[in-house]
């Protein structure tokens, strides 16, 4: 049996190996792109810690280092506050809390914007609610500017618990 190679079939032959070709391509781009985004998911956990001690902290620095000139918050109650004014809250008088933690439960990163939510339990130093352990559910948008993520928006919703 012989073989024969016609115009249409090197053409076929051609496409075949072009798209095993860019198939290869394509792999190893979106293997790189997973690499990518689970560095960057790591990274977004761990600057989601840095921010949480340092606002118990009060350190000032390292606020200023984190969240963006122009980050904008969205407190449990629905008042809406720029980073000067989280500034003024922490850095005068009493530590509005006690303690926090946070937990970081989901990451999604869109190139230079990430998207997180989290669970925050914070204890508060006054108000109706000092000295005890309050859950808040966290949404965070961050942003990587000059090389750099910065926390751009933070948006807060006290979790009721069930009666």
């Amino acid at each position: 049996m012989s073989s024969r190679c016609t115009a249409g079939s090197t053409v076929h032959f051609t496409a075949w190996l072009l798209a095993a070709g860019l198939t290869g391509c394509v792999s190893q781009s979106a293997t790189t792109a997973t690499t990518s985004t689970a560095a960057t998911e790591q990274q977004i956990r761990t600057l989601e810690q840095e921010q949480a001690r340092a606002v118990i902290a009060r350190d000032r620095a390292a606020i200023e280092r984190l969240f963006a000139p122009d980050f904008m918050i969205i407190n449990p109650s629905g008042a809406v506050a720029d980073r000067q004014a989280l500034l003024d809250l922490l850095m005068g008088g009493t530590a509005p809390y006690r303690s926090a933690t946070y937990q970081t439960e989901t990451v999604r990163v869109h190139a230079d914007t990430v998207v997180s939510t989290g669970l925050e339990t914070v204890v508060p130093n006054s108000g109706a609610q000092a000295g005890r352990p309050v859950q808040r559910r966290i949404t965070h948008v961050w942003e990587r500017r000059g090389g750099e993520w910065r926390l751009a928006l933070r948006h807060a919703t006290v979790v009721v618990p069930p009666p």
